[in-house]
């Protein structure tokens, strides 16, 4: 039992290592800005970031709910 514990736990993080390098190399690209601060609900945030990315201000976007309610924070990406 305490050899599979063990195994488990090796194998559980060499995947999360791996995840992360995965995670850098493909944002290798892009260099993250700070969070801004909309009001309104996900939708709005993914609206905006879409419109922000079509005017080629930035690259690529992530939205997360607010730390306030009927708030959102669109992080954005720009190009390095």
């Amino acid at each position: 039992m305490r050899k599979t514990l063990k195994k488990a736990a090796v194998v559980g993080a060499s995947v999360l290592a791996l995840s992360g390098v995965a995670a850098g190399v493909a944002q290798a690209g892009e260099r993250q800005g700070a969070d801004i601060v909309g009001k309104g609900n996900m939708q709005d945030c993914i609206n905006w970031g879409k419109a922000l990315k079509a005017q080629g201000k930035i690259t690529n976007y992530a939205c997360m709910v607010g730390s306030k309610p009927g708030t959102f924070e669109l992080t954005p990406f720009y190009a390095t």
